[in-house]
């Protein structure tokens, strides 16, 4: 694990400028109805392999790398203050980076680096030794969307945990092991178990940047890093995600939007042990009614 961040590490070129500044987008009011909302909700943020809603517990863990520090500062200060608003505490030089983001000209070459290095993407890694899990290969599509040229890419993987963080629950079955997940009581341990965020890495390609303002490249970098969704297009039209999906971030994106804070702020309220589609239900229905236009 830590000589794939070495050596890709050393593909990362170093930038010296900021963005500039320049005026704040106008959004446009468009009603979303509860069944859009959910189902935006389910394809951005739902695991469907282990039909759970990942998220991070804790603490997080931030490394940055190809930009000055003044510049990495900035970045980080504003990864923490959104991750204290969500009961996270987020912390950078530590000892076990989980957050990791690479500024880069050659982004193209890191992806393909980094999937050659690791042809699973981290899907379902578990990186402690105790719990490893890396059961679950990177689906055609996931790989083609980390590989596909883009200003903005990100992966991220996620492990089982309950509450006292034992292991999951294994159980031999025809085709392999079956694990417990998260929506039911484990009847061995009466625990509610739970899907840990185990790693983002976020790639941002420089050059493909253009008018884009740091704040607001901030605000999308912590969309990204704290809801962990899936590398896509069609992502709601109310979210800064949609300016992920072109090859060129076009600036200004705005600041987070309603609908991007309601995300947050209904992940990391859900109570534990909820399945995904109990889980897409909760979030719909503590989503203010402001948070459903763009």
């Amino acid at each position: 694990m830590s000589r794939l961040f070495v050596g890709a590490a050393g593909l990362v070129i170093l930038c010296s400028g900021a963005p500039q500044s320049v005026a704040q987008e106008n959004y446009t009011v468009h009603g979303m109805s509860r069944e859009a909302l959910e189902d935006h909700i389910d394809a951005e943020l739902g695991e469907r392999q282990f039909d759970t809603m990942p998220r991070w517990h804790g603490s997080v863990c931030v490394d940055i790398h190809g930009i000055q520090d003044q510049f990495a500062s900035t970045v980080f200060d504003h990864l923490q203050s959104v991750g204290k608003s969500l009961g996270l505490q987020v912390s950078r030089n530590c000892r076990d980076p989980r957050l990791f983001v690479f500024f880069t000209d050659q982004s193209d070459a890191l992806a393909a680096k980094i999937e050659q290095l690791n042809p699973t993407l981290f899907v379902g890694l578990d990186t402690s030794d105790v719990f490893h899990e890396n059961k679950v290969a990177a689906t055609p599509d996931e790989i083609r969307e980390f590989l596909r040229p883009r200003a903005v890419r990100w992966l991220t993987s996620s492990a089982m945990r309950i509450a006292d963080d034992a292991p999951p629950i294994v159980m031999p079955g025809s085709v392999g092991n079956i694990y417990a997940t998260q929506g039911y009581a484990s009847f061995l341990s009466n625990e509610q178990t739970r899907r840990d965020t185990q790693i983002v890495l976020i790639i941002v390609d420089i050059n493909r940047l253009n008018n884009e303002p740091w704040g607001m490249l901030n605000e999308l970098l912590s969309v990204v890093a704290f809801a962990g969704p899936h590398l896509r297009t069609g992502y709601d039209g109310a979210s800064v995600l949609r300016f992920t999906e072109p090859l060129v971030l076009q600036g200004p994106t705005g600041p987070m939007t309603p609908y991007d804070k309601s995300l947050l702020s209904a992940l990391y309220a859900l109570p534990e042990g909820y399945s995904r589609s109990d889980a897409v239900d909760w979030m719909a229905d503590n989503f203010p009614a402001a948070s459903r236009s763009r």
